[in-house]
């Protein structure tokens, strides 16, 4: 009986260690995504070395299109090409999203489209349900803030 007991401790406590690898929280790995773009594709992967600045945005929510603009003009004013910003929306067209691209001033090749199903995986994996969110990832792709002050990518940029 005890190693029935014994067993079934050490399962759920690995089932709960797994549970925590990749989540989207600060101090974990931040979860895989893949998009497909006119360019190409892209993936979080590509990213690996270099801090990421995660922006996810959409123009009926006012917030989040306010913060993406902002990110976006404070990333260009850095120098540093060990950050970089990467930008997913979720409007409901494709025609839209360019239009608000080019309308915000927003550099095209940090922006990117997600739909249909590979938008509700990423709003599900990074918990956007409830409001879009912008996540500083290191290098090694563990999230290291959740809607970073501008004074926190700073020192990333003076390490």
């Amino acid at each position: 009986m005890s190693i029935i007991a014994l067993f079934v401790v050490f399962i759920i406590s690995l089932s709960a260690h797994t549970g925590k690898v990749i989540d989207a929280s600060v101090g974990y790995t931040a979860p895989f995504i893949t998009l497909d773009d006119s360019s190409g594709t892209v993936t979080l992967a590509d990213y690996k070395g270099k801090y990421v600045l995660l922006t996810f945005w959409a123009s009926n929510d006012a917030v989040s299109r306010i913060a993406c603009r902002e990110y976006a003009e404070f990333m260009s004013d850095m120098e540093d090409e060990n950050i970089c910003h990467l930008a997913i929306n979720f409007d409901r067209s494709e025609r839209l999203f360019e239009e608000l691209v080019h309308n915000d001033g927003l550099d095209a090749k940090t922006q990117y489209y997600a739909q249909g199903e590979i938008a509700s995986r990423i709003k599900s994996d990074y918990r956007l349900e409830n409001g879009f969110e912008t996540y500083l990832i290191d290098p090694k792709g563990m999230i290291i803030a959740k809607n970073p002050s501008k004074m926190c990518l700073t020192q990333i940029q003076n390490h």
